[in-house]
């Protein structure tokens, strides 16, 4: 009878722990202020105005810290002003 009380007892606990990690708030990552590698970790700067995300990719685009480690936030290839989003159209020569 003791075995069968301390295993659901231990068993109670696990799932709890197991329920609360689980169920916890997941921070945002769009919120934290960005980074991007480029041989060290950098500021990225504004989204839209000082960078884009060109995609699709399977590059990590921009991290953020979470205390001394930096984690991926943004998939893609980090972009300044120097590119253009997409993929564009060749201009027709006129004849």
């Amino acid at each position: 009878m003791k075995k069968i009380k301390w295993t659901l007892m231990t068993l109670a606990v696990a799932l709890s722990i197991g329920g609360a990690l689980a169920t916890r708030l997941h921070q945002d990552c769009q919120g934290a202020i960005q980074y991007y590698y480029n041989g060290g970790y950098v500021l990225a700067g504004r989204i839209g105005i000082d960078y884009i995300c060109n995609t699709p990719s399977s590059a990590v685009c921009t991290y953020y810290k979470i205390r001394s480690t930096y984690t991926p936030c943004m998939w893609g290839n980090y972009c300044t002003s120097n590119c253009k989003a997409g993929n564009p159209a060749p201009k027709k020569v006129k004849n």
